[in-house]
């Protein structure tokens, strides 16, 4: 399409004008003007009648218009512009009216003309001639700017439709001046004008007015309207000489209007000419360019084929190297796969290793828990029971007060014993995970951190009675006291939400609070340890830990535990 407009700029239908082409257009009409002036006050002198002035005229003004319509309906078959189709049209008619005109004329090929033409006849092809060309250039003017149009289906319809159009027109005029000649007004009475050609040329003379204020106002002016400009003055030129202001055929005005009329047709022939010089000259330059892109292309593809030659060597001297870089490479890959293979078996047996001992951990803390529980403070509660007993019992004597007083101490200091041991025995592993499940364990978890901390925390478990089969459930609940751990040590927090969800194949842990934050790619050395431990745990249960935090907007630790259907089993 880019080239193709580019084409379109030879073109005077399509061109604008510049500053000289618009001084010369007007230079023309100024001189039209004064010639016109200098001929105007001597139109009606009469001269010698020369009867071969009028065929070669209209020989030469039919073969410029044909030639004009011709080059009008080539420029068509570039651009498809219909307004160009318009001026054709108008030429065409022109050029078959000037046939119809010369061989109607009185006195040149029969005494009343050819084609059965009247005393009318004549005058009347000539006000029907240039009434309609003005109607032609303002449809032209009117159909918008000939720039380039959409290729239609059938392209060679438009211009035969064109060249049908006029031909039909000019015989039908022809028609009606010659077959009903009787029935139109006397304009003409023998070689002198009759006073009914006064309404008759003032309408063309008006037509011909109307056609260059159309062009005058046209938007997106042309050369090729600039020049038309120049062909409608000459025309109303012509008409004023030919059909204002002379009065008979043979006197000056005849001569000159008739020599104005053949001037404004050679103008757009002219520059048409020259249009088409560009345009050939356009064509040979790209000829000597394709020419000489062909040598370069056939100069670069001998050089391509060296090199291709060349490149194939070295192609297959470097497949021959890559051939046995690829056997090394897959030895190195298999080597490696069979190592990585390895590691894998090896860390597998590691995590079983750290699992088994991990659970050994938990089954003796358990055991440790209890016997502390059941054990050792169960006796300190006995003992507690006994020094309350003899405290009684001495609280009668007179001299029994200073034993009272040390039995009440000695029974502070067993409660605190008491206390103490069932706090270590729930550090070690709270009984309420084995004898009630996970939910109550990190419940009381839970409450325990808030008064321990004075930390508001809230818990949401999904679905309420979720139970996990082990190691999962003491993983979660170690993962949760952990992170607590961490919580109530470091983050300086006011909240914690605690969210517990199982989905279909895993178990998620939320821990997220208010607190101070930190920078995880720089973790604090004082945490380092408890972070380091939640992800041992996490590992051991084949989980993820993502930890989310940033200075001064709190922490999110999240553990996802995968569940195995075979050792799972949850509540609804």
């Amino acid at each position: 399409m880019g080239e193709s407009t580019d084409e379109a700029r030879v073109f005077i239908s399509t061109l604008r004008p510049d500053r000289r082409e618009r001084w010369l257009a007007l230079s023309v009409v100024l001189v039209s003007i004064v010639v016109f002036a200098a001929l105007a006050p001597f139109a009606k002198t009469p001269l010698a009648p020369v009867w071969a002035f009028v065929p070669i005229y209209q020989s030469a003004l039919a073969v410029c218009d044909l030639l004009t319509a011709a080059l009008f309906i080539g420029q068509y078959g570039i651009l498809f512009s219909r307004s160009l189709l318009m001026l054709a049209g108008g030429y065409l008619l022109c050029a078959c009216m000037a046939i119809a005109h010369m061989l109607s004329f009185p006195g040149l090929f029969s005494p009343t003309g050819l084609l059965g033409a009247g005393p009318q006849t004549t005058a009347w092809l000539y006000m029907m001639w240039h009434g309609a060309f003005p109607l032609a250039v303002i449809a032209y003017a009117r159909a918008g700017a000939p720039s380039e149009g959409v290729r239609p289906r059938m392209p060679w319809r438009p211009p035969l439709l064109c060249i049908f159009t006029a031909v039909a027109l000019a015989c039908a005029m022809t028609a009606v001046a010659t077959v009903g000649h009787a029935w139109l007004p006397p304009i003409m009475h023998g070689s002198r004008e009759a006073g009914g050609i006064v309404w008759v040329v003032s309408i063309v003379w008006f037509l011909n007015f109307c056609a260059l204020g159309a062009l005058i106002l046209r938007r997106g002016r042309t050369v090729l309207d600039l020049w038309m400009i120049v062909v409608v003055c000459a025309w109303i030129f012509d008409i004023a000489l030919s059909a204002v202001l002379n009065h008979a055929r043979f006197d000056l005005g005849f001569y000159a209007g008739r020599i104005y009329g053949l001037i404004a047709s050679s103008f757009v022939l002219v520059s048409l000419t020259f249009d088409n010089i560009k345009l050939y000259a356009r064509v040979v330059q790209a000829l000597d360019r394709e020419r000489a892109e062909h040598r370069l292309v056939q100069h670069r593809t001998a050089q391509l084929n060296e090199a291709k030659a060349l490149l194939e060597e070295r192609v297959a001297a470097r497949t021959a190297a890559l051939a046995d870089s690829n056997r090394e490479l897959l030895h190195e890959v298999m080597e490696r796969k069979r190592a990585e293979a390895a590691l894998v078996l090896s860390q597998n047996e590691l995590r079983e290793v750290a699992a088994i001992g991990s659970s050994a951990r938990e089954q003796e803390m358990r055991r440790i828990s209890r016997e502390l529980h059941d054990e050792l403070a169960q006796t300190l509660a006995t003992l507690r029971i006994e020094t309350d007993r003899l405290r009684e019992s001495v609280a009668g004597n007179d001299d029994g007060a200073p034993t009272a007083h040390t039995l009440t101490e000695m029974r502070t200091l067993l409660d605190d014993a008491v206390a103490s041991t069932r706090r270590i025995a729930s550090d070690l592993r709270p009984l309420v995970l084995d004898d009630l499940g996970l939910v109550p364990a990190v419940q009381w978890l839970v409450q325990s951190f808030t008064q321990r901390h004075e930390i508001a925390c809230n818990l949401s478990v999904e679905p309420a009675g979720l139970e996990l089969d082990e190691p999962y459930a003491t993983a979660t609940f170690r993962i949760l006291q952990e992170s607590l751990t961490n919580v109530g040590r470091h983050a300086r927090a006011s909240r914690v939400d605690v969210r517990i969800a199982r989905e279909p194949d895993r178990v998620v842990l939320t821990v997220r609070d208010d607190g101070v934050g930190f920078d995880p790619a720089l973790p604090r050395k004082s945490a380092s340890f408890g972070l380091a431990g939640l992800r041992e745990r996490a590992y051991l249960v084949e989980g993820e830990l993502k930890i989310e935090s940033s200075p001064g907007h709190g922490t999110t630790i999240e553990v996802r535990i995968p569940l195995r259907a075979a050792q799972e089993r949850a509540l609804s």
